[in-house]
């Protein structure tokens, strides 16, 4: 004889078990692509596996005050690499009126040179990591977030992100990109700027990731700082495992006037 409690027991057994069960389609593990975790794990292995990888890409940022006036900034960028260590990475600064400021980081294997407009002449930093991370802020994130990627021995990881989430594919310029959403670190945490530092209170981070290479074709980013909040997007045009021409990986600074 089966008593009712047993009965009631193996009900709700069955119940908790599909609710768990059901639990990983609600985050989109279903869906093509599979769990956020797996993506992010995909997108690692393309760009530290890759052979050669080259692209272009822009920073657009907006921000807003408390007081509701805004101000906006663009910053092209380019990247060209060849494994193990031939690299190169440029980004401008076009909102600076009527000029324009660039920063670029070279390195041949153990060699390793920076320019910047901002403070003219050839640097030899210690190293690849210590070129780009100085930029970090001043280049929105670009320059270490796919170099990060390419050279997750040399920098700090790239774009993985913590307590990442599924949400709803989206179209990119042609094309139908996975989404993944999540911060890029826990908040607080302070943010270099150039010459400054801000606290970053809060932040979503949103990767567009290209389901047939792998490869990121935008970032989204919302922050909240003290006083004021942002909104940045950055795109990518990105290739890999194409012949890098001499030229997209030579130093090019400019010549001392």
């Amino acid at each position: 004889m089966i008593r009712p409690r047993a009965v009631a027991l193996r009900f709700f057994t069955l119940v908790v078990g599909a609710l768990v069960v059901a639990a990983p389609a609600a985050r989109g593990e279903d869906q093509p692509g599979g769990s956020p975790v797996k993506i992010l794990l995909a997108m690692k292995r393309a760009y530290a596996s890759c052979r050669s990888y080259r692209d272009t890409g822009l920073v657009k940022t907006t921000s807003v005050t408390d007081e509701d006036s805004s101000f906006g900034s663009e910053l092209p960028f380019a990247t060209a690499f060849v494994r193990p260590g031939r690299f190169r990475f440029q980004f401008t600064d076009t909102g600076l009126g009527e000029r324009t400021s660039a920063y670029i980081v070279w390195s041949d294997g153990a060699e390793v040179r920076s320019w910047w407009d901002a403070k003219p002449g050839v640097r030899r930093p210690a190293s690849v990591r210590e070129a780009l991370e100085v930029a970090t802020g001043i280049s929105g994130g670009s320059s270490v977030r796919v170099p990060g990627l390419l050279m997750p021995d040399v920098l700090p990881e790239g774009a993985p992100l913590i307590a990442p989430e599924r949400i709803a594919d989206a179209d990119d310029r042609g094309v139908t990109c996975v989404r993944v959403r999540g911060k890029s670190r826990q908040t607080p945490y302070t943010l270099t700027m150039g010459a400054r530092s801000v606290t970053v209170q809060d932040e979503t981070v949103t990767l567009w990731i290209d389901p047939s290479t792998s490869l990121l074709r935008k970032v989204e980013e919302t922050r909240t700082y003290k006083d004021y909040r942002s909104q940045s997007t950055t795109t990518y045009t990105p290739e890999i495992d194409a012949e890098i021409a001499p030229e997209q990986l030579a130093f090019g600074a400019p010549e001392p006037k």
